[in-house]
């Protein structure tokens, strides 16, 4: 039996009858139909405990005691509109019907399709250059690997770039190419993904925490020199969801204490300070291209920078510390399996060659969601700070601190879940880890801000193909549930 049939009794069935119906189909509605299946009405699990308190017995028709009239939607009614509808009214389902009112097919709420967090721009040039790579004798170690890092060295105006298998290990790769090692201190950000803390733990050294910028959301520069000693060894600049940091006095800062900078631009491949790409603004720099970002290789990273000696560290340390003319099995240094596939690789070549038109189908999106959500009160849209072009990575609204708690925060995420809406709170703070608590006695109070942004931040569905009808179905949403959390 199919999942039609089995929410459809004709119009001559008991309660007896449709009670068994429900009870076998575990959809708890049944739908009732004459004998062409034109849709007469609707009935529930509930409808019938009703009925039978009223006094009816289990042989009364079910069409007395039907719900004629019921809720319907033609076939090419979207899923959005579907599920707006059932949330809207309070029902489990909705019958698909043709002109004629014969019912075709059932919208069932517990099947819809969800709206994901994120989702991977795939077309068939990718599929044909992995298919292509598939071939050939090289699956690792190839040229593509070649081509896909020349691509990214081109686009960021960089002399070097060296592909690996995450953005986690490019971070890895850059703490030990400039010899950061037990008792140094590397100076970043406790809102980021936690990669950019663990990466300085290890090898040992400490992550030495500064606040953020109550705008931009990136390392707050007016709190870093507080911070320096003389173990600092570095700055590990996160450019967090795509927005660069404070370039400008990060490189006055580090020229003046003789700091490296390191850039996590993972989350900001195509983002530009005062024209300058990032990745290109510090001492060296990572890109990540897990499937939420910006250009995808499925798992997959990049170092980039100006310096061939730091360059070529990380050539030999990601390729099991192999320097170039070493045999296959000579190792002149400690290094791992950090080396990036050349599967990864041709998808990367692909969306390269892709990234002007896929940057600008993120912008569209994001200013979809910049002119509906800009109208809902106690909402904040991210902020774009002056001569910076923004890369979109996510797209993360803040609610107002004066009206909304962390706890309004939780409950608005599950809710919007519910509904369909796949999002989720971005980031929880680095020094609040179990483990960052337990090795260094950060508590609740150290970084405020930080602590104040994460509570209230809301990811929201963000992907190059999300539509203007998602993105309106979503804002409707928010505003519905928002409007009910509103503080005085």
């Amino acid at each position: 039996m199919n999942k039609i049939d089995s929410v459809i009794v004709i119009e001559s069935s008991t309660i007896r009858e449709t009670m068994e119906r429900i009870n076998k189909s575990g959809i708890r509605i049944v739908f009732i139909v004459n004998e062409n299946k034109k849709l007469l009405g609707v009935a529930t699990d509930g409808d019938i405990r009703r009925a039978l308190l009223s006094g009816k017995d289990f042989n009364t028709p079910i069409k007395k005691i039907m719900t004629i009239n019921p809720i319907t939607a033609p076939k090419s009614t979207p899923a959005t509109e579907l599920l707006e509808i059932m949330l809207k009214k309070d029902i489990r389902g909705i019958p698909i019907i043709d002109n004629e009112g014969i019912l075709i097919d059932i919208a069932l709420l517990s099947e819809l399709r969800t709206i994901p967090l994120s989702s991977p721009d795939i077309t068939h040039k990718e599929i044909e250059a992995i298919n292509q790579v598939l071939s050939t004798p090289f699956l690792s170690i190839g040229p593509k690997i070649k081509e896909f890092e020349e691509k990214i060295a081109n686009y960021t105006g960089t002399k070097y770039a060296i592909a690996v298998n995450s953005g986690t290990s490019g971070l890895h790769l850059c703490i030990r190419s400039l010899d950061i090692k037990d008792g140094d201190e590397v100076i970043t950000s406790p809102f980021s993904f936690i990669a950019s803390a663990n990466c300085i733990l290890f090898e040992r050294a400490k992550p030495v925490f500064v606040d953020i910028d109550k705008n931009t959301l990136c390392i707050d520069v007016n709190k870093i020199e507080e911070k320096i000693t003389k173990k600092t060894k570095a700055i590990l600049v996160v450019d967090i969801f795509g927005h660069p940091a404070d370039w400008d006095e990060l490189e006055r800062i580090a020229k003046k204490y003789k700091l490296y900078l390191i850039e996590d631009s993972a989350e900001a491949l195509g983002s530009e300070h005062k024209g300058k790409k990032c990745g290109s603004l510090g001492s060296l720099g990572v890109f990540a291209f897990y499937p939420n970002k910006q250009i995808v290789t499925a798992e997959g990273g990049m170092v980039v920078t100006n310096d061939e000696k730091i360059a070529k560290l990380c050539q030999s340390m990601r390729n099991q510390g192999r320097d170039e003319g070493d045999a296959w099995l000579s190792h002149s240094r400690l290094g791992y399996n950090y080396r990036m596939s050349e599967l990864s690789a041709a998808l990367g070549v692909v969306q390269m060659k892709r990234i002007d038109e896929m940057l600008e189908k993120r912008q569209r999106v994001a200013n979809f969601y910049n002119e509906r959500l800009s109208k809902i009160e106690g909402i904040k849209i991210p902020y774009i700070a002056p001569n910076v072009k923004m890369s979109w990575f996510v797209y993360v609204i803040r609610l107002d601190d004066k009206r909304f708690l962390k706890e309004d925060r939780d409950q608005i995420i599950k809710e919007l879940r519910a509904r369909g809406i796949n999002c989720r709170d971005y980031f929880p703070p680095i020094h609040l880890e179990p483990f960052y608590v337990k090795m260094f006695g950060y508590k609740k109070g150290s970084f405020p801000l930080t602590e104040k942004v994460s509570g209230l931040t809301i990811a929201l569905p963000f992907y190059n193909n999300l539509t203007e009808k998602e993105i309106n179905y979503i804002s409707n949403s928010l505003d519905n549930i928002i409007d009910r959390f509103k503080r005085e």
